[in-house]
């Protein structure tokens, strides 16, 4: 592998960051003057004073900071024409007994003329404003109240296009989720940003969520605005230790490099600055304990305050240190959640002449496993009924406790030539198709008698195994692969076969062993104290190794790694006539990605080997036994000693270096024109190592083949990426708004790697948004409201392209749809969020692919006694490996992409009451949904309730959450397109868990 490639990364990442701080701060130095000195176009209506400060922030571009109580019942009046934003502050507070003070040079704090008592302030605020008299700077801490309810309301946010609007007057469907609402609907993991955003249900990859879907497609996660390595669910993501997380649905803007089709959710972490801006005064912090079922046990802290160091070089700044540690158990027995998180922030102003510092770090250690439900049938779904069995040949013969690759083909041998659709576990059965030539419908499929010739053949040299000689009676028969032959190793054996019902915290598609991982660092040097001209240079490292060893026997290492460095430039242009205003963006940046790793490239077969009820089932195996274990190449990959070798040895390296502009445009007041393009271009190379072994070739005898030489693919690619949007304010604070865009993505895998193949035929591809939606604040700014209609998909893709392009991930789809979302605080202590969403999902083009089925599906039939009693199920035939079938392309009744509800409905309720108490309710509605594309399985629509009752007693914070109150059964779906029909995930029945959190 290249040894000198990580010296390179950061000589030319150094070298570029040298010269974007030597931009920015010569760009600063020609920048223009002092905010407050400068006139702006202000249009604020006369209202409340609370809505025309808000309205202020949005206009002037300073950030406006005030306790909601002080603002109540106060009106406001207008104020119209270009004046300076010390003069609009003055006029929208005449009359009152409020002043206005600079808190910092972006920030303006809004309080009572006499200065505030900290000592008398309510025992439920969080923080108080100070008076700094050394240097008249008013240093403002956080004025909000602990679990404020108005925090639920958006936030002005720069993460969709990079200019600080208000999410009202961005023209994009954007949900924000503050720390507030996180910690008050115990939101510790992505699944449960289900509760409280529209679109961001993710079907599971083993039951781990790293990264979440958006609009039933993949999507990337951002860290203060800076995209991270694909999370493909090695470790679970941390909300807990985020200020504030953003959901932008579609592709990234002309502001952000290549991403994917989904969008983004962008997680803000704790940092050293206040959420106004300023810096704390003094050291806070809070520690926190969580228990509850199933053995949770975690603990977190969280300190910061203002950084001494810094004020001995006469500099302000401030620091935050969270940490977390949990080692607990989950609903799938013998699943794992331990997990360590140490996360620092640290900021400084002036650091380098006017540029702020913001740096810091995160580091996570996660150790967990997946589950599935396998032998999924919609009886199992309905009832409960799971089909027993073990393998009726015992692969192991030398009782050492696990199948080699030679024991494999040695006592499961294929007919002809191995290839990737005829192996030892690994069957692939043609789609039947009538006279014409035309594919029957699946419910038409031949039902045929016999059983397989292997199996056949097996009873008859050992008629022990069919005591009753009903199976051989039956003859040779039944559907017939592509090879010819079903292996015998695919078979379960008739003595062991039955019925039960299953437990659904047993699991047979198991993962024994996942660890991961994480160090992620940033360091940002930022000039934003005129908001009419910003510079912000962003460099950004991050990084994963992670193993996984499940004994199924798909095995991987990976190690993966991106740094990426992003100069982002704003300036409002001047001397315009006074109907039209607008602000530019420029950015840069050069991102590298290196993702290396080595895996076994086989399939997980004991999610239908492996028997979850059986009686040797033990927590910390599963139902595996030594005749569903196999060698795992991390243990042992010596071919020649009972071993498994490395099937792929890989190395991707890609870079991208784009350049992108978008304007900001105010025409007479009302109208606003957001418009903007990118360019981007990549070079990508992969190598596949000498030293892999082809499990796809020879025979049985002489299976499989090391490769000998290295395989190298390289190339450059390049696309152009282009945004428009028009809003327009209407009365009464409503805003239409339209968005048309197209985006440059790469076309990784899950694991950031390119194959040589797709390399080959263009790594890079393209996505589009259409979107129309509506967006109100209403009743004095205590309801916000945001109405979409959207087209996404992947675009430029056609039927008759290379595999490669046509299944890259994400395979070519097209979503359609319709979301709703409300956030209302009707009184100070009550808030209520809604949401509903409907949206259909096509395969477009419609191709075909490799579907996963039992044997039933694909036409076997039950065999039974003189009574008509089963004695072995159609599907036991093959339930000792996989089976598939080759699902026809431009089938319309498979067309639809399933695993994704139509209809998601979520709610959350919270309260708080006199003497600290308080209450929560939130939940979701699901309609039903198939398990995989073919539709074997439905799975039934789903109602789900959580509640919590809180207590606030001082400093200390005592809630209790009971999630899925009513006991619902219910499953999810399972990630991906092909495996789906009969794998799903059983979900969690009711739980609760006790949160113990004391503030200081």
């Amino acid at each position: 592998m290249a040894t000198g490639s990580g010296r390179s990364l950061v000589l030319c990442a150094a070298r570029w960051a040298t010269a974007v701080v030597a931009i920015a701060t010569v760009l600063w130095a020609t920048g223009s003057a002092a905010a407050d000195q400068q006139a702006t176009e202000f249009d604020i209506t006369a209202g409340s004073l609370a809505a025309a400060l808000n309205r202020f922030a949005e206009q002037s571009g300073l950030q406006t900071v005030y306790d909601p109580v002080l603002l109540q019942g106060r009106s406001a009046p207008a104020v119209h024409g270009r004046i300076s934003a010390s003069a609009a502050l003055t006029r929208l507070l005449s009359g009152t007994d409020l002043e206005w003070v600079f808190a910092n040079p972006t920030t303006i704090a809004v309080r009572p003329r006499a200065p505030p008592v900290l000592a008398a302030a309510k025992p439920d605020e969080k923080r108080a404003t100070h008076v700094n008299t050394a240097d008249t700077m008013t240093v403002l801490t956080d004025l909000e109240v602990r679990g404020d309810p108005h925090r639920i309301l958006p936030q002005a946010s720069t993460s969709s296009f990079g200019f600080n609007k208000s999410l009202l007057e961005t023209p994009r469907a954007v949900s924000y989720i503050s720390e507030e609402t996180i910690d008050l609907f115990g939101l510790s993991a992505v699944e449960n940003l289900l509760r409280v955003v529209p679109g961001v249900y993710t079907t599971t990859r083993f039951g781990i969520q790293g990264a979440v879907d958006i609009r039933a497609v993949p999507a990337d996660t951002y860290f203060r605005g800076m995209k991270r390595l694909s999370l493909q669910g090695h470790g679970r993501s941390v909300l807990a230790a985020m200020d504030g997380i953003e959901i932008v649905r579609g592709p990234p803007s002309p502001l952000y490099g290549m991403g994917k089709i989904g969008g983004y959710t962008n997680l803000e972490p704790k940092s050293g600055r206040a959420k106004t801006g300023a810096y704390l005064n003094q050291t806070q912090g809070f520690a926190q304990v969580i228990m509850g079922d199933y053995d949770r046990r975690e603990g977190s802290f969280g300190v910061g305050g203002p950084l001494t160091a810094a004020e001995r070089f006469d500099r302000r700044g401030g620091y935050y240190v969270y940490g977390l540690v949990e080692d607990s158990d989950s609903f799938t027995d013998g699943v794992p959640v331990k997990q360590q998180v140490l996360q620092a922030a640290v900021t400084v102003d002036d650091f380098i002449g006017p540029m702020r510092l913001e740096t810091g770090a995160n580091y996570q250690v996660s150790r967990t496993a997946g589950a599935l439900t396998g032998r999924l049938t919609q009886d199992l779904v309905d009832s409960g009924r799971y089909l027993r069995g073990t393998p009726l040949v015992n692969l192991d013969t030398n009782d050492n406790g696990a199948t080699g690759y030679l024991e494999l083909h040695d006592n499961s041998p294929v007919n002809g030539q191995i290839s990737a659709s005829n192996q030892p576990l690994i069957q692939t059965w043609a789609w039947p198709r009538d006279a014409t030539g035309q594919p029957l419908p699946l419910d038409q499929f031949p039902q045929m008698v016999g059983i397989p010739q292997s199996m056949h053949d097996y009873l008859t040299q050992h008629p022990e195994a069919d005591p009753t000689g009903l199976l051989r009676a039956q003859g040779v028969g039944g559907p017939v692969p592509q090879s010819g032959a079903v292996p015998i190793g695919m078979v379960l054996d008739p003595r062991t076969v039955g019925y039960d019902t299953l437990d659904t915290h047993r699991a047979a598609a198991y993962e024994q062993d996942l660890r991961a991982e994480f160090i992620t660092l940033f360091l940002d040097l930022i000039h934003d104290s005129d908001p009419n001209f910003t510079v912000k240079n962003q460099l950004f490292f991050d990084k994963m190794h992670q193993y996984k060893n499940s004994l199924q026997p798909f095995v991987q290492e990976q190690d993966v790694r991106v740094i990426e460095d992003k100069l982002t430039v704003t300036r409002r242009l001047q001397s315009l006539p006074s109907w039209l205003a607008v602000n530019a963006l420029a950015s840069a940046n050069v991102r590298q990605t290196v993702s290396s790793g080595r895996s076994s490239g086989t399939a997980d077969f004991s999610s239908h080997r492996t028997d979850a009820m059986a009686s040797t089932w033990v927590a910390e195996r599963g139902g595996m036994t030594p005749n569903t274990t196999f060698a795992s190449p991390i243990d042992n990959p010596d071919l020649y000693a009972d071993g498994f070798p490395w099937v792929s040895i890989y190395e991707t390296q890609y870079s991208e270096i784009g350049l992108g502009m978008l304007f900001d445009v105010d025409v007479l007041q009302r109208w606003n024109l957001l418009v903007g393009g990118r360019y981007d271009t990549s070079r990508a190379r992969n190598t596949d190592y000498a030293g892999g072994f082809n499990a796809t070739t020879g025979t049985s005898s002489n299976p499989g083949k090391f490769m000998g030489e290295d395989a190298t693919a390289s190339a450059w690619d390049s696309g152009a990426s282009w945004s428009v949007s028009l809003s327009y304010q209407m009365p009464w604070h409503w805003r239409p708004y339209a968005t048309i865009s197209e985006s440059t993505i790469v076309l990784d895998g899950n694991n950031n790697q390119l194959t040589n193949p797709t390399i080959e035929h263009g790594h890079l591809g393209r996505a589009s948004l259409k979107e129309v939606g509506l967006k109100a604040s209403l009743l004095d700014e205590r309801m916000f409201v945001s109405l979409a209609a959207f087209e996404q998909a992947r675009v430029g893709v056609d039927a008759d392209d290379d595999s490669a392009i046509v299944y890259a991930y994400a395979t070519a789809t097209r979503a359609r749809g319709v979301e709703a979302e409300l956030k209302w605080v009707p009184l100070r202590d009550f808030l209520v969020s809604l949401y509903a969403l409907h949206q259909k999902t096509v395969f477009d083009p419609n191709v075909g692919s490799t579907q996963l089925v039992d044997a039933r599906t694909l036409g076997f039939q039950d065999v039974k006694d003189v009574d008509g009693n089963v004695i072995f199920p159609a599907e036991a035939f093959l339930y000792g490996g996989r089976s598939r079938v080759v699902l026809p392309a431009d089938i319309k009744k498979y067309r639809e992409k399933q695993g994704n509800p139509d209809t998601q409905v979520g709610w959350s309720v919270a309260q708080h009451l006199p003497y600290g108490w308080g209450w929560t309710l939130s939940g979701n509605y699901l309609s039903g949904t198939c398990s995989g594309r073919l539709c074997t399985v439905k799975l039934p629509s789903s109602l789900v309730f959580n509640a919590g009752l809180l207590w606030q007693l001082g400093k200390l914070d005592l809630k209790l959450d009971i999630t899925n109150i009513t006991n619902e059964r219910y499953f999810r779906a399972r990630t991906g397109d092909t495996l789906g029909n009969v794998l799903a995930q059983a979900m969690p029945d009711r739980q609760w868990q006790l949160t113990v959190k004391y503030g200081f």
